[in-house]
């Protein structure tokens, strides 16, 4: 039997192999290339003839040189068939140099153990460039202008090392670590005791190393070796989406640079940690989810997820509804909720009590399918160890199990200007979880400007936030998806459920740059992203995407500066 191919690491495959056996890529969706491809005149890419734009850079291929004489030759004469049909101005061109052997192994595909040589190769060249920027951003001089003259990173607020440190020494009572009562209004004083009232998980991820290392600057640190672990975890992600080169060396330094990820990865503090360590277990969900591997391993890193940051568990029907989808390809074909949305609106009720129907035949099928309830139970019952354990760390620390302790946090920022709402002389303080918060995130993630210093021609961050549209403008091709994909809804699924906690909650991320809760479901923008950057490709598309990206990073490099400066 013929080998097959990947296309992405090119090693050999058998015909009936589902997923690569080097890198786990479905071949499912790996198409044998045609039998007569049509080259790109720009990049020299094989293209099917069919194609209007090259796959790999762009190029329109109707003003192709190597489609035009195949055309020419089916009506010529058999005597000028060769003259035709030779592209002349190509054959006298002198022939491209080779790629070094360096460029060659990474650019080009291999097969066998070369191919796992190649991907651990990229890996690792993607982790150590990721985590050479988050590192020596942070040792930019805070003086007057960047300088060469490096400094240590700020190691204030570590709490997490700090509870690492407790843990180590078997409790949960930060005084085990040194840190005594009263040291910050973020933490809390039960009965003598000094306890975080945030998810255990980030501070168990530090146990052996702060065992190792000590406390110190070992959270963040830690924080931008995970926050590199991340970059090299999305790149695997677009591998299994099957995107092009050109997306995945586009988004790879967009979402390493360009995105609230850079900045929380390099601060490393209380606030941002968390989120790096609860990103690392989505996007690990997403990884086995996407290899369609058994519900039980989606379902544990989501889990852990939601002991890093709880607001993630609301991630689990996006993920429900890919796993049915896989088991029942089109099982949710009759399901329009922007269409009952529409209806109510409208007050079309007849159409919105037949498309309220079709949901109940959906639910009804469901519950009628031995397969999507195995799938259901299983998930929920890897879940309920994991919630078990929250409420347990709950009753153990404070007052119940439903007692997070962010209740007392809310009452000790009274008085406190927090939001730009409250700076600006607001003078009603809204509820710990209040619909009236909703505003003051929506401006944050979207209207939040930079400010003036005194000197008029020099701007800074907002330490409030700032508006995803001046940091990470590359997604506003999340909106532009063409395609009709499960996964696509399943990213808006997630965006529409995970959010809600943070949009309600009474403050908006603070002393920070950008929007930090965008971190609990930013993978499934970037999903998007690279849907509508695949779905949007032609020659001025490219340019507005590298003008994009860059300059999304140029912003994300200046933040990073400007938070060194002003001690963030």
């Amino acid at each position: 039997m013929d080998a097959v191919l990947c296309r992405d690491c090119g090693a050999a495959n058998s015909q009936t192999t589902k997923f690569c056996v080097e890198c786990g890529t479905p071949m499912a969706t790996r198409e044998a290339p045609p039998a007569e491809p049509v080259l790109c005149e720009r990049c020299g890419a094989s293209n099917a003839r069919t194609t209007k734009f090259c796959v790999e850079c762009g190029a329109p291929m109707a003003a192709s040189a190597s489609a035009r004489p195949r055309r020419a030759a089916a009506r010529a004469e058999p005597a000028a068939v060769a003259v035709a049909a030779r592209p002349v101005a190509r054959e006298d061109a002198p022939p491209l140099p080779p790629l070094p052997p360096v460029l060659a192994f990474f650019l080009e595909e291999q097969s066998g153990t070369r191919a796992t040589y190649r991907t651990l190769a990229i890996g690792l060249t993607i982790f150590l460039l990721a985590f050479g920027g988050y590192f020596f951003s942070t040792h930019l001089h805070p003086g007057s202008g960047p300088s060469l003259h490096w400094i240590h990173p700020l190691s204030r607020y570590t709490f997490y090392a700090d509870l690492a440190e407790a843990l180590n020494h078997g409790s949960f009572d930060l005084r085990k670590a040194g840190i005594a009562p009263e040291t910050h209004p973020d933490l809390l004083t039960k009965d003598g005791h000094v306890y975080l009232p945030y998810q255990p998980m980030p501070g168990v991820m530090l146990m052996p190393f702060v065992a190792i290392w000590g406390q110190g600057s070992t959270q963040i640190t830690f924080s931008m070796l995970l926050g590199a672990v991340n970059v090299v975890v999305f790149w695997y992600i677009l591998r299994l989406l099957g995107v092009s080169r050109e997306t995945k060396l586009l988004l790879l330094p967009f979402f390493a640079f360009g995105t609230a990820h850079f900045y929380s990865a390099s601060e490393g503090t209380l606030w941002f940690y968390n989120h790096v360590t609860a990103l690392f277990f989505v996007q690990l969900a997403l990884v086995f989810l996407l290899r369609r591997d058994s519900p039980v391993l989606p379902a544990i890193f989501l889990g852990l997820a939601a002991l890093s940051r709880q607001p993630t568990v609301l991630a689990v029907p996006a993920f429900l509804y890919i796993m049915i989808e896989q088991r029942r390809l089109g099982f949710f074909d009759d399901v329009h909720p922007l269409e009952m949305v529409t209806s109510l609106v409208r007050g079309e009720m007849s159409r919105l009590g037949r498309l309220f129907g079709q949901v109940i035949d959906v639910i009804r099928e469901a519950l009628s399918d031995n397969r999507i309830l195995s799938t259901v139970a299983i998930v929920v019952a890897v879940l309920v160890p994991f919630g078990i354990i929250s409420l347990w760390y709950n009753a153990v620390r404070f007052d119940g199990i439903f007692d997070t302790g962010l209740g007392e946090i809310y009452d000790k920022y009274n008085g406190v200007a927090y939001t730009q709402y409250l700076a600006a002389g607001g003078a009603e303080r809204f509820g710990q979880f209040d619909p009236r918060n909703i505003p003051i995130h929506i401006y944050t993630i979207f209207l939040q400007a930079p400010v003036f210093t005194n000197d008029p021609t020099m701007i800074r961050p907002s330490e409030f936030g700032m508006s995803i549209l001046l940091t990470s403008s590359p997604f506003v091709y999340g909106a532009l998806v063409k395609r009709r994909d499960p996964l696509k809804v399943a990213c808006w699924i997630a965006l529409v459920l995970v959010p809600i906690p943070t949009l309600m909650y009474y403050s908006g991320g603070w002393v920070q740059f950008g929007y930090r809760y965008l971190m609990d479901y930013l993978p499934f923008i970037m999903i998007l992203t690279a849907f509508g950057f695949e779905d949007n490709r032609s020659p001025r598309s490219f340019r507005l995407k590298v003008a994009l990206i860059v300059l999304s990073i140029a912003i994300g490099f200046w933040g990073r500066y400007w938070a060194t400066r002003l001690g963030w």
